[in-house]
């Protein structure tokens, strides 16, 4: 009897938390902005941060033909993040930093995104799964470490999900209230407006209607015909068109054009675990097909990557459900393809994760049912509450400390399987130039006027020149050096993200022949080393 009672309370405390679902979504989304938060300005810009912050000032001064290969929506934001900022800096005795101004929007909608997840996980699976997964959102490694990031992924990812529930409660309603139904469809396709307005993904749109095609078993009658598709294609175009109107210009075509076909890339090659690979190529010397999970099983803590073993189990045995079947399309039709193809990028994982957290949702509330059915019928009435306990300390203190103690360096996490090798696995994604502000910032404080600095992130290095006052350092590329040009003396900074196909015999007969006068060192891994070399010449000729 005392056991069925204490059964009753936790039960009772369950249905507590549901019924204050909204003060609960309210919670994780203030953790998950806190987190996000946290020691936002102590990481410098990487290079495509300074592109954005270039373009967003030209917005501010109406000059938009800028950085043309992305979409305007993000630029948008951070012109307006920094001219709040401005005014904000103006008035307060605290100012904030032009790092925290630019990483802001991101941080915002990256921590509003967890109140997607709920209502999707709420739609497909109960409000229980539904907090599940926005908890595992707002504390996941993964989704921090790329929502801190002034890249458009986030803002991809936020206005996706937004138009995946709103397209789900239009086939809802479609049969029930038809005007109803309609608005759904028309705030879907504003939503995927936004999506095509944050990034030029339009996949994601298409995967959407291969769900509903391909599950059509699951979805109600149509109801809607042509005026929904209608509704849906035009709020999709119209918003799009508001919010993104340079593409239609001639010149931006050609731009975009030209940028596909790989006219501005000037680096070649990405190391990984030692091994410099090729971003363009399939099979041997290319980027592994296992890049993904392998940074799923090493970012992720031991407890939620066993949570997300088990819901896939629960998953797949629960196929056929509306559910079970839209998490497990949308996450194979996205590890598959972008598996498969050559170039692989840390912040890509961030579509995917969503789908990531809701599955191992479902296996915390599996494992909580097992285990608690196990109890009742083994342990003492005393047991219980202990189990809880247990459980709670695991599953929701245990992520939360780590993802506290990651800060501010999220990328750098490792969890037991990476075996403590920060920085080995990926140093492209995982340092981010996170090593060069305090390394530009020792070479501006030491190099004489005029010195030459050789690096591989121009922007990076002219943006910190010239907030540290030293618009007289003369840059060069290091990959760009030949034995025919480049100084006689330099400062050199290498970083093993930065090390390329152009520039490798150069770096490594730069490592083998000096040692490093200042090395940046960032959780526990070298993050960059700065040489100094009176023989440049001879470095080059080296190669």
């Amino acid at each position: 009897m005392l056991l069925t009672n204490r059964v009753i309370n936790m039960q009772h405390l369950q249905n507590l938390i549901l019924k204050h679902k909204r003060l609960v979504l309210v919670f994780i989304v203030l953790l998950g902005l806190a987190l996000r938060l946290r020691g936002l300005a102590q990481v410098g810009f990487n290079e495509d941060e300074v592109q954005k912050v270039v373009a967003a000032h030209s917005y501010l001064h109406g000059r938009f033909f800028v950085n043309l290969e992305h979409p305007m929506l993000m630029k948008s934001l951070i012109a307006v993040s920094l001219a709040a900022g401005d005014i904000w800096n103006r008035v307060r005795a605290h100012p904030l930093a032009e790092e925290t101004l630019v990483r802001l929007p991101n941080v915002i909608f990256g921590s509003l995104t967890a109140i997607l997840i709920f209502l999707i996980g709420q739609e497909f699976f109960g409000a229980g799964i539904g907090l599940l997964g926005a908890f595992l959102w707002s504390t996941g490694i993964i989704a921090i470490t790329i929502n801190r990031v002034a890249k458009e992924d986030t803002l991809l990812v936020f206005f996706t999900w937004l138009a995946y529930y709103f397209y789900a409660r239009a086939k809802k309603f479609c049969t029930l209230d038809i005007t109803r139904g309609r608005w759904f469809y028309a705030a879907s396709g504003a939503s995927f407006g936004l999506m095509l307005a944050s990034k030029y993904f339009p996949h994601y749109l298409g995967l959407n209607a291969l769900y509903y095609v391909f599950c059509r078993k699951h979805r109600p009658a149509e109801a809607l015909g042509k005026i929904g598709y209608v509704l849906f294609l035009g709020t999709c175009g119209l918003v799009f068109v508001l919010f993104n109107p340079l593409p239609f210009l001639p010149g931006t075509l050609r731009y975009i054009l030209g940028y596909i076909h790989g006219s501005s890339i000037t680096h070649h090659g990405y190391l990984m675990m030692g091994h410099l690979r090729r971003e363009d190529m399939v099979g041997a010397g290319g980027m592994p097909r296992y890049f993904y999970l392998l940074l799923l099983a090493i970012k992720t803590p031991i407890p939620i990557l066993a949570a997300f073993l088990v819901g896939l189990v629960v998953i797949w045995k629960r196929r056929r459900e509306p559910g079970p079947s839209f998490v497990l399309f949308m996450l194979l039709l996205w590890i598959i393809p972008f598996s498969l193809v050559g170039p692989k990028w840390f912040r890509y994982m961030l579509a995917w994760m969503p789908a990531v957290y809701l599955v191992a949702a479902v296996g915390l509330a599996r494992t909580w049912a097992c285990l608690t059915a196990w109890a009742t019928q083994r342990w003492t009435p005393r047991a219980l509450p202990l189990l809880a306990a247990v459980c709670a300390i695991v599953l929701v203190v245990y992520p939360v400390g780590v993802a506290a103690s990651s800060g501010p360096f999220y990328s750098l996490y490792l969890n037991a399987f990476g075996f403590g090798r920060t920085g080995y696995y990926f140093p492209h994604d995982e340092m981010n130039d996170m090593g060069l502000r305090p390394a530009i910032e020792r070479i501006c404080e030491t190099a004489p006027y005029g010195a030459s600095v050789g690096g591989e992130a121009e922007p990076v290095f002219k943006y910190y020149f010239h907030k540290y006052g030293r618009d007289d350092l003369q840059y060069f590329y290091l990959s760009g050096s030949s034995k025919a040009s480049g100084p006689e003396s330099a400062f050199l900074v290498v970083q093993d993200g930065r090390k390329y196909l152009e520039n490798i015999d150069l770096v490594d007969s730069i490592e083998s022949h000096q040692a490093p006068i200042h090395t940046v060192r960032i959780g526990g891994a070298n993050a960059a080393d700065i040489y100094h070399s009176e023989q440049f010449a001879v470095l080059r000729a080296a190669q």
